[in-house]
């Protein structure tokens, strides 16, 4: 007997691979679908710099054997834009401009988060043996961190009224 097709109308992507996107604007922060090339030897994702996501790759860095019950983040970025990916295992994304949250479930390699600046992160949940990868758009800097979340929402409205980012507010 041959088991039921699973396959959604994307090419390698099961139906039950989909996770509900947020609903508003989801703080600004968007799931990006990432190349993969499949292979009974292993699949294969790449990355480049200005075509999967807006900004050229200034610094690599992950996450691993994070404790049970540990977060990770706890701050905004100033300048700094992310794409987040769940390169092994799962854990969840809290990104709050402001006004509005939104929790992003990331656990396929070929989904990845992009969170662009001034928007505050917190990384928690993470599964036995997950490892987050971050690509980002600058390199270390401590002075593009925001590690006071008052500070941040006081620095998101001053540039939310200068126009140099959108709002929740003007979304809707």
């Amino acid at each position: 007997m041959t088991p039921p097709d699973r396959r959604s109308p994307s090419p390698g992507r099961r139906a039950t691979d989909w996770n509900p996107r947020p609903e508003g604007s989801g703080a600004g922060c968007r799931i990006v679908d990432l190349p993969r090339i499949t292979d009974p030897r292993g699949n294969l994702t790449s990355l480049e710099g200005g075509v999967h996501m807006p900004f050229d790759i200034a610094r690599v860095y992950y996450l691993y054997d994070v404790p049970g019950g540990e977060s990770r983040g706890g701050h905004g970025h100033r300048e700094l834009q992310q794409l987040i990916v769940a390169a092994a295992g799962s854990f969840d994304v809290v990104v709050d401009d402001g006004t509005e949250t939104a929790r992003f479930h990331l656990n396929r390699s070929y989904h990845g988060l992009l969170v662009p600046r001034l928007v505050w992160r917190e990384l928690g949940n993470f599964s036995s043996g997950s490892v987050c990868l971050v690509l980002a758009s600058q390199v270390y800097a401590e002075d593009d961190y925001y590690r006071d979340y008052d500070d941040f929402r006081e620095a998101r409205r001053a540039a939310e009224a200068a126009g140099e980012v959108g709002g929740a507010a003007a979304a809707r």
